[in-house]
């Protein structure tokens, strides 16, 4: 990964040496980013980016820069204090390597000499939409079932458990994921799909976090790294 994060500093070091080939830039929308190893968080607001470190080292560039983006890389560039900042961002699925969520941006962070690399913007993103339900505990969905899930912004999540519809709630921390089953209704159905229906309600129940795949499917894990649920949209 970290060779991939120098190739895309590259590029986005030679967008910013070149900006009237990308047509101008936008107002920059309000997300954050975070690294670790050593810890660090920037705030991207309208008004600042906001910048402080584990070490206690904390800076504002304001107002800020507009970017300048180029299909999926995004670069911001300053000074903090004395010392050139730039902050690249690309549109890719980033893994925090401490808690293992998924982020919808890869950042690298240059202050002086100094480059930090991180996730960033709103894992919530990744989640929210609706999913179709193609394995549980490994083993696909029979053809004829419509095994669904989808999540929603107020942390509600519903959906067909194979042969009844449920409801229920989320919720996604900085420690991972977990899915609240709330109710379902009654209807009977033939055999194997209410065993499918029983397996995935209790697979449900044991999702401790997510993972966000390259393909845009998604794997619902366990507490001990096993895959409960994949799904698709």
């Amino acid at each position: 990964m970290t060779k991939g994060f120098h190739r895309f500093f590259r590029t986005a070091s030679l967008l910013v040496a070149a900006p009237l080939l990308l047509g101008g830039a936008a107002e920059a929308a309000s997300w954050t980013a975070r690294g670790n190893e050593p810890g660090w968080h920037i705030d991207v607001s309208d008004s600042a980016i906001s910048f402080s470190s584990m070490e206690g080292e904390t800076f504002s560039i304001e107002p800020v820069p507009e970017p300048v983006r180029a299909e999926d890389i995004e670069v911001y560039t300053g000074t903090a204090g004395d010392k050139a900042f730039t902050l690249v961002a690309i549109d890719k699925i980033c893994t925090d390597n401490m808690s293992g969520m998924p982020f919808p941006k890869a950042v690298v962070v240059t202050i002086g000499e100094r480059a930090l690399v991180g996730c960033g913007g709103d894992p919530l993103s990744l989640l929210i939409g609706d999913w179709k339900v193609e394995e549980i505990a490994g083993e696909p969905v029979i053809a004829t079932s419509e095994t669904s899930l989808a999540f929603d912004l107020d942390g509600s999540m519903h959906g067909n458990a194979s042969c009844n519809r449920f409801f229920g709630g989320f919720s996604l921390t900085g420690e991972g994921l977990t899915l609240s089953p709330g109710g379902a209704t009654m209807m009977a159905c033939e055999t194997g799909l209410m065993e499918q229906e029983q397996k995935f309600l209790a697979a449900l129940e044991q999702v401790n976090r997510f993972e966000s795949l390259a393909d845009g499917r998604l794997r619902l894990v366990d507490v001990e790294g096993n895959t409960v649920l994949a799904l698709r949209q």
